[in-house]
């Protein structure tokens, strides 16, 4: 349909009559209108638009008998989404009657405008219903904002009256900003009694707001006439009962050689139900003084500084703002340690205030402490000397005017700090094209520039320092561009300043103290050498260390490859101390992660977290019910910590039985007694009981819970009187204060040796109440970070993956080595918690294969809990339930991810690390399938059924009639064989497809450098390994497509070099190295390049690996080694010995040769799997020549099946507890305990 176009129209300053106004209303709508004040609800000029537009507005949703403000915001709304060129003005919807008159006028001119003589029944086009409001109407003094929800553009509606200026703006959140641009008249006003500020503030007003202030309006009064009188009571009354943020704008121009400084605040306007920042006063301070560009390096006088923050803050209660409510606090004073001062004022009256003022330019200040002298002399000089050569020789070529597309952003007279960006960008532009750039300096010699910066460019120690600055200012780049040319977005500078602190710290800490460092932020880490990295583990990028390797040391020699790692070190500590003194430390590091999520999308996270945890699924009502069970959790926790100051058991963990609690104790026949409570086995566990050890007496006993109180209600139970004649309560005495001083850390000046003086010492403290760390220090520490999980050990070295605590060096490789460990059940060979265990019960949850020792279960969950569960069936472990804690072990709820974590391979070259795909929870996991390409002989299905998962689909590429005659034999025909892999495309895949597992390993004949005549990775079969890369890529799923894919490749480890980096950079990782003689009796050494979790992880036989040769022989026949050669193709390869002469068998006395049965089980196949098609032994060993180990590929896919569905095992129900092998590492503690 033809939309109308309305004809605009010019309201003139002429006076009406405003009774020939409401008469001309009221013939038109048929209405009775008696005061002007009458028309603002809205409803007549929607009916008016009704009648010019028809169509253009639902007269049936028009609120004609309105009464309050909301039903005119309603109607105003309704006719802005009509009539785009108009909004909603403030003055007019607070009943302004002479604003309400300017409108009307208008409105009148545009209907006439418009009109096109249509007949129209305006009373029975609204049904009847009177618009004329009661006159007992309240007029409500709320300011209201509105914008279109179509149109994020701020409507704005000007009438030429010079009695009053009406306009409505909608301010964005508050953001910090550089400058201050435009600010509203109607709010640039003060109250009479802050006459000081005058001199500046109408000087301000002309300058900032001059497009909508007219001069007359200020030029002779102190306060100009048309601004608003309320203010700022508005402001006080708004920021009474809200946080609100408070911007100091330092050094503002007015113009003249004036400036000042300007206070804005800002708030979330509850009526307005929008944010907004509001010019508050401006003052004059000592601060105004300073220049950014000159004075950036100078740090004013503290009394000064001190002087202006007293000034601020003496305003601040002269006007009546609550100091306690301010929340964020900014200030653009040049220097931080300005800031500081203010900051430090501020924080008397609002602990948790944060402070924003050291988050602009902290990225260019990272960079300038980065730029130590060594670097500065090196690289800015050289950049400085091409520069000038640049600015002035007439010619120059193509890479030097690429190298300075944006000179208009560099001065040399300004500092490093100012001009970051430029540097950053320089630098990685000087890096690729370092050669192109002494060639050109090569042709213009002799002139005298060119020789000294050629010879610059051809020192392989200034190349040096380019390299490693090109990797080490990539992080900061982002953070530089978005401060210095993006849009103001604070949540996004602290996420990308949270990344990047995050970033460097993984670059010069090491590992164990990494996550500690984020949470505490304690710069003295950074002293300490023990917490970081040795100079030559520092992260000094791949190009680097490759250039190292490259060059020969008469070019680089020690002392200045030393020299340079110093200063690589040195330039991660002062960039990391740099950032971290510019965050707001009130902020942790999850905070900063995730505060640009949680305030752009707020209502999202819960239903993000659901369906990346496969709670619910997209679309299912359960989503709609989230919010409102998440705040209904949140008002339980908000209420839990008020129930626990309430009066009663105000010792609720002693109620619970937590062994370690110092307690007072009734012992028949004494007075009250102090004692510990200690672990009880069930057997000898009553209800409603304790064990108590009491002190001085060494025994224990078990105590009724009524009978027992806390150690700290120390004045009430201690009795004088056996104090002063029982030997035994005073010893009993002095032990247990001993305990509880070493609890709260409490030392006293009297030395162990004098008893006496040391009891009285620690009696008053005990009287005193424990000061000063109090009662609450008396509690045992439950800290489960603090001591390894699996033997508790207090030396850690690692979290552990799976539950809240951590794990020993020791426990730590020996998780690493059997945490994907399965028997034959399909189950976990050992406990998923500590991976010994000698007795363990089982998940009864479909596709859960996890195990649990009955020692972790009775310790850490608490006594007699093995037993217990053994009586449940089916039994749902720890890690299938919603997570929560069970006594003292409490699961990870990012356990898939830290688990992937714990076998990362960060070695070699520096990559992207790959998609980290959450695990699924056992319920939704689908079968799996595969595609595999020169899939041989089939052994990856031959694992993956071993494994027992189960296929849904399982697509093979092969083109060796002899290997597919032996997968289609040995597997039924369930495996489709689809021919050569260059012929599969994009169309064949999306027939077949989706996939879930993508593997295959090209022929290695043109890789291997055993062969002389290989060809490499280009050639021959070696281009082979492109097909793989391109279906990978056809294969992988989108960025936004949740579903889990895996891919695998492999080749031999001895190739060329060049080979092997060509393959790493086109897959995006580096290698594993897997060599199958620690799992079978053959040396079989593979790369493993993949995505599969784990694949790093150290691999260890199972009881089902035959690990010697003479387990494989038939019998009657005896090996004469144990371990063979790595087995190939070629018959001569089962030959052993220094000169390959050695037959490997006896049999009768006499030589033999391996037979195919043996060869079969040597690589992990059962007897007879390659016995078809009647081929001969040459054959049969070539396909068993050219296919993988069986146990080598069962270690690399069993964590596959914490995302993909495994067959039921019906041999073992979750009730049966299993005996586990005796693990690889376990000792006799372990065993005992």
């Amino acid at each position: 349909m033809a939309q109308n176009v309305a004809k605009n129209i010019n309201v003139t300053s002429v006076n009406v009559n405003h009774y020939e106004l409401l008469a001309w209303l009221n013939e038109t709508l048929q209405t009775g209108f008696t005061k002007i004040e009458q028309v603002c609800t809205g409803a007549a000029y929607c009916q008016l638009m009704d009648c010019l537009f028809p169509g253009s507005l639902d007269l049936s949703r028009v609120r004609f008998q309105s009464s309050n403000m909301v039903d005119s915001i309603h109607n105003y709304s309704l006719l802005q989404a009509a009539f785009r060129q108009v909004g909603v003005v403030r003055a007019l919807i607070k009943k302004n009657s002479i604003v309400a008159l300017t409108f009307l006028q208008w409105f009148k001119l545009f209907f006439d405008k418009n009109k096109s003589g249509r007949e129209y029944h305006a009373f029975e086009a609204r049904g009847g219903q009177s618009m004329v409001p009661d006159s007992g109407g309240s007029s409500a003094d709320d300011i209201v904002l509105i914008s279109d929800d179509d149109d994020d553009d701020v409507v704005e509606v000007t009438m030429e009256q010079k009695i009053e200026t009406m306009e409505i703006t909608v301010i964005e959140e508050p953001v910090v900003a550089q400058e201050i641009k435009k600010v509203e008249p109607a709010e640039a006003a003060v109250e009479k009694e802050n006459q000081e500020s005058g001199d500046t503030l109408l000087p301000f007003i002309r300058r900032y707001c001059g497009d909508s202030v007219d001069n007359t309006q200020v030029s002779g009064l102190s306060v100009p006439s048309g601004l608003s009188p309320v203010h700022p009571k508005d402001i006080v009354q708004a920021c009474c009962r809200t946080p609100y943020c408070l911007y100091l704008y330092v050094g503002v121009e007015l113009g003249r050689g004036q400036s000042t400084s300007v206070v804005l605040i800002g708030y979330f306007d509850q009526s307005a139900g929008i944010s907004v920042v509001r010019l508050l006063q401006t003052l004059q301070m000592s601060v105004d003084t300073f220049h950014p560009q000159t004075d950036a390096n100078t740090i004013s006088d503290k009394h000064d500084a001190d002087a202006d923050a007293r000034l601020l803050i003496s305003m601040l209660k002269e006007l009546g703002i609550t100091l306690s409510n301010l929340a964020v606090f900014y200030c653009n004073a040049p220097h931080p340690a300005v800031s500081q001062v203010f900051v430090s004022q501020l924080q008397a009256f609002n602990p948790r205030l944060v402070s924003l003022c050291g988050l602009p330019g902290i990225a260019e200040r990272a960079c300038q402490a980065g730029f130590l002298p060594t670097f500065h002399q090196c690289v800015v000089n050289l950049i400085g000397d091409i520069h000038q050569h640049y600015s002035t020789c007439s010619s120059v070529n193509d890479n030097l005017k690429e190298l300075f597309a944006d000179s208009e952003s560099y001065n040399p007279s300004q500092p490093l700090h100012a001009q970051g960006l430029f540097f950053t960008r320089t630098v990685q532009k000087m890096v690729s094209s370092w050669r192109d750039l002494a060639e050109y300096f090569k042709s213009l010699m002799p002139a005298e520039d060119a020789h000294r910066i050629r010879t610059q460019l051809m020192d392989h120690k200034v190349k040096l320092y380019f390299l490693f600055l090109s990797h080490a200012l990539e992080p900061l780049r982002a953070l530089q561009e978005l401060q210095q040319h993006g849009s103001t977005d604070v949540a996004a500078e602290l996420h990308l300043t949270s990344e990047l602190v995050r970033s460097y710290a993984a670059r010069r800490l090491r590992p164990a103290v990494i996550e500690s460092f984020l949470r505490k932020r304690d710069l003295q880490v950074l002293r300490k050498k023990n917490e970081l990295l040795c100079k030559k583990e520092v992260d000094v990028g791949p190009c680097v260390k490759e250039f190292l390797w490259a060059t020969a040391v008469i070019d680089l020699g020690e002392h200045e490859r030393n020299h340079f790692l110093n200063f690589a070190a040195a330039f991660y500590k002062a960039a990391l101390q740099s950032l971290v003194e510019g965050i707001p430390q009130q902020l942790g590091d999850v905070a900063l992660k995730n505060i640009n999520e949680v305030l752009k999308h707020p209502e999202n996270i819960d239903v993000r977290l659901a369906l990346q945890w496969g709670l619910c699924d997209t679309g299912s009502p359960e989503i709609n019910r989230l919010a409102s069970d998440y705040l209904t959790v949140v008002n339980i926790v908000k209420e839990e910590p008020a129930r626990g100051t309430e009066e009663g058991p105000c010792w609720a963990k002693v109620n619970q039985g937590a062994p370690g609690e110092l307690v007072w104790g009734q012992v028949e026949g004494f007075s009250p007694w102090p004692g510990i409570i200690e672990p009880c086995s069930g057997e000898d566990a009553f209800p409603g009981k304790r064990m108590v050890e009491f002190y001085g007496q060494r025994v224990s006993s078990q105590v009724s819970l009524k009978a027992l109180k806390p150690f700290a209600a120390f004045t009430e139970r201690f009795c004088s009187k056996s104090f002063a004649i029982l030997v035994t309560y005073r010893e009993a005495i002095f032990q247990s204060l001993q305990e509880a001083a070493v609890r709260c850390k409490k030392q006293f000046s009297a030395s162990l040796e004098d008893r006496d003086d040391l009891l009285k010492q620690m009696l008053n403290w005990a009287f005193g109440g424990f000061q000063p760390s109090g009662p609450n220090a008396l509690k045992p520490s439950n800290n489960k970070n603090g001591f390894c999980l699996c033997c508790g050990t207090e030396n850690v070295e690692i979290f552990h993956p799976l539950f809240k605590g951590s794990l020993c060096l020791k426990c730590k490789n020996n998780f690493a080595e059997t945490l994907y460990r399965y028997d034959e059940d399909g189950y976990q060979s050992y406990c998923t918690i500590c991976c010994y265990g000698m007795e363990v019960i089982l998940c009864g949850k479909d596709s859960c294969c996890r195990s649990y020792c009955g020692d972790c279960l009775n310790i850490l969950v608490g006594a007699g809990t093995f037993d217990s569960l053994k009586l449940v069936e089916p039994w749902i472990c720890f890690m299938c339930q919603p997570h929560r804690p069970h006594g003292a072990l409490v699961p990870r709820e990012d356990w898939s991810i830290r688990v992937q974590e714990l076998f990362a391979n960060d070695s070699a070259m520096a990559f992207e690390p790959h998609r980290v795909y959450p695990s699924i929870p056992a319920n939704l996991r689908r079968p799996l399938r595969v595609l595999s390409l020169f899939d041989g002989i089939a052994t990856g299905y031959v694992v993956l059924k071993e494994l027992g998962f189960k296929v849904e689909k399982y697509v093979a590429s092969e083109v060796c009639e002899d290997s597919i005659a032996v997968a289609v034999i040995n597997h039924d025909a369930k495996i489709i064989h689809v021919g050569d892999a260059r012929l599969i495309t994009e169309e064949h895949l999306e027939q077949w497809g989706p996939f879930d597992l993508l593997i295959g390993g090209s022929p290695c004949n043109d890789l291997s450098i055993v062969n002389p005549l290989r060809k490499g990775l280009y050639e021959g079969t070696g281009r082979l390994f492109f097909e793989y890369y391109r279906i990978l890529q056809l294969l992988k799923p989108k960025e936004d497509d949740p579903r889990p894919f895996f891919w695998l490749f492999e080749n031999v480890v001895f190739m060329n070099t060049h080979d092997k980096v060509n393959i790493c950079r086109f897959l995006e990782c580096n290698p594993v190295l897997v060599d199958a003689v620690k799992v079978s009796p053959a040396h079989r050494a593979r790369s493993f390049w993949g995505n599969i979790p784990g694949m790093g992880r150290p691999i260890t036989a199972s009881q089902s690996d035959k690990l010697s040769l003479q387990e494989c022989l038939e019998i009657g026949r005896e090996a004469r080694v144990t371990k063979v050669r790595t087995i190939t193709t070629n018959p001569n390869s089962l030959k052993q010995g220094k000169n390959v002469s050695l037959l490997p068998v006896l049999q009768n006395g006499q030589e033999d040769n391996l037979w195919i049965t043996e060869l079969e089980r040597i690589f992990g196949f059962p007897k007879h799997y390659t016995d078809v098609r009647n081929m001969n032994r040459q054959q049969r060993q070539k396909v068993l020549g050219k296919a993988w180990s069986v146990p080598v590929i069962r270690h690399l896919f069993a964590p596959l099946k914490d995302y993909f569905a495994c067959e039921e095992l019906p041999p073992m129900t979750s009730s049966t507890s299993s005996t586990s092998p005796p693990s690889p590492a376990s000792s006799e503690e372990h065993q005992l305990r």
